[in-house]
């Protein structure tokens, strides 16, 4: 018997009966799997995997980490997932959590769409040893993305000797909907943070599960892009998330900036519950539940100016985020761990560049190793060279691709090497602390540790070069404009 983990489609499971059926599993007879098909045993019951054919990973795909979250979990803390019996064949994505589809890199149904969507994958080169692991953690503004994108794919970091472990987390409105009925309804009395609580138990179950896959629990680097960044910054920020991870990699977004206030959150909580149909007074948090996920996806992507515009982010909500992450820093309350952070040369200076540099100020101020970074990288044709070193363009190289899979990004004749290179050092930074450690040892030019009265950081592109004084007068005038906001820019 193999176990195949139950599969919805869209948010047909509402009923206590369901929810039971949804958070269990069912076990269907199959022939057995190829002798090659990798085997292992987690909390919840065993796994048949598959062999990456390029990269000749051990993988583990769509692997169960918390309960469904539907029905009466809809809006709640991640719930443990019920053991399963016989083999869970775990050789393909789980599916997405729910979204549209705003970015054209992102493709909403890759692997169909559901609320049924708390899974992770492990990409590992043995089930043997105790090897760095490094949880990714995808951007897409909070609403969009999944754990399983090709541009993301780990199969060259893991032939570099690291666990990848990739997750999906609830986004939008399923992740970040702050409505008081809701907090009055949680153990907690919070709201709003459910993505971010979906990370933690995605974490846990790293610490409890990655050394049956080769990991090693006490070398975790958590790493992201955009709201991925964002996300590592906030776990940064969160008592909730201490000692589940050690390191950690901040790639434009920081969790500094774009959180959302109390205020903020409610009023748009206020205009979604409007939005579906529902009146003040009426038993607000129950009948949500009740609402098809669909029509909460749609009334939510309605409430932006534009569809490509998130209105779910995180919130300081006094649980997850007792307080902003800078403050928690400042104040010694923050999971300070080594940091690499930084940002591309053409994105946005203000929400991504400058607090790429303020949070190593923030973190080397407590003691700690923080490695800034600025990457270059521009394709050789002239819609490359308008576009620049633009947002996102980077990922593909942090995951050692030397060919981007987007048209947009061109190619150079540097595109190996710096794919090499930028993989190399994120995998020593994951295996040592250090960015200079093996791979990249003797091998790429040091890249110094952060310090404020260099500015010293290491550039990403055409050249591999460490350099001080990384736009100070334009840093400098923008941290200004961030204390202004409130924000800590030391």
């Amino acid at each position: 018997m193999y176990c195949v983990g139950v599969r919805r489609e869209g948010s047909l499971l509402r009923s206590a009966a369901a929810i039971a059926m949804a958070a269990a599993t069912s076990c269907t007879p199959a022939s057995a799997p190829a002798p090659s098909r990798p085997r292992v045993t987690v909390d919840a019951g065993a796994l048949a995997g598959r062999v990456d054919s390029v990269s000749n990973a051990l993988v583990f795909e769509g692997i169960p980490y918390a309960a469904p979250p539907v029905g009466a979990l809809r809006w709640r803390e991640p719930q443990p997932v019920s053991p399963w019996q016989g083999v869970r064949v775990a050789d393909r994505l789980g599916h997405n959590c729910m979204q549209h589809q705003p970015y054209g890199d992102i493709r909403a149904d890759a692997a169909g769409k559901s609320e049924d969507c708390l899974y992770v994958n492990v990409w590992t080169p043995a089930l043997s040893g105790r090897r760095a692991v490094m949880v990714w953690i995808h951007g897409g503004g909070f609403f969009a993305g999944f754990g399983g994108e090709e541009r993301h794919n780990p199969g060259p970091l893991t032939r570099k000797g690291v666990v990848v472990v990739t997750l999906n987390y609830r986004l939008g409105a399923f992740g970040f909907l702050a409505h008081p009925a809701l907090a009055a309804d949680a153990p907690s009395h919070a709201s709003g943070n459910y993505g971010l609580l979906d990370q933690i138990a995605a974490l846990r179950w790293v610490q409890r599960n990655i050394e049956r896959f080769g990991g090693d629990p006490s070398r975790v680097t958590i790493f992201g892009e955009s709201a991925g960044a964002m996300s590592v910054g906030s776990l940064v920020g969160s008592p909730l998330a201490r000692g589940l991870f050690h390191r950690a990699i901040l790639e434009s977004g920081t969790g500094t900036v774009l959180v959302q206030t109390r205020a903020g959150a409610d009023s748009t909580a206020a205009r979604l519950a409007s939005a579906l149909g529902l009146s003040p007074g009426d038993d607000t948090a129950a009948r949500l539940r009740m609402i098809p996920a669909d029509s909460v996806l749609s009334a939510s992507v309605r409430l932006g100016p534009n569809p490509q515009t998130s209105v779910f982010w995180p919130i300081v909500d006094g649980y997850v985020l007792p307080r902003p992450v800078d403050s928690a820093i400042v104040s010694g309350q923050a999971n300070v761990v080594p940091i690499i952070v930084g940002s591309n040369r053409d994105e946005s200076q203000d929400f991504f560049a400058a607090p790429s540099r303020s949070l190593a100020r923030l973190v080397r101020a407590r003691g700690v190793p923080a490695y800034l970074y600025l990457y270059t990288r521009v394709g050789d044709d002239s819609v490359s060279r308008r576009l620049g070193a633009y947002h996102s363009s980077e990922i593909t190289f942090v995951f050692g691709r030397s060919q981007p899979l987007a048209a947009i990004a061109g190619h150079t004749s540097y595109d190996a090497r710096l794919a090499d290179a930028m993989s190399d050092y994120w995998v020593a930074f994951a295996t040592t602390g250090d960015p200079n450690g093996a791979p990249a040892a003797g091998k790429w030019p040091r890249w110094p540790t952060y310090d404020a009265s260099t500015d010293a950081y290491m550039e990403l592109g055409a050249e591999i070069v460490a350099r001080t004084a990384l736009q100070r007068a334009l840093y400098d005038s923008l941290d200004a404009v961030g204390r202004s906001r409130g924000q800590i820019r030391p």
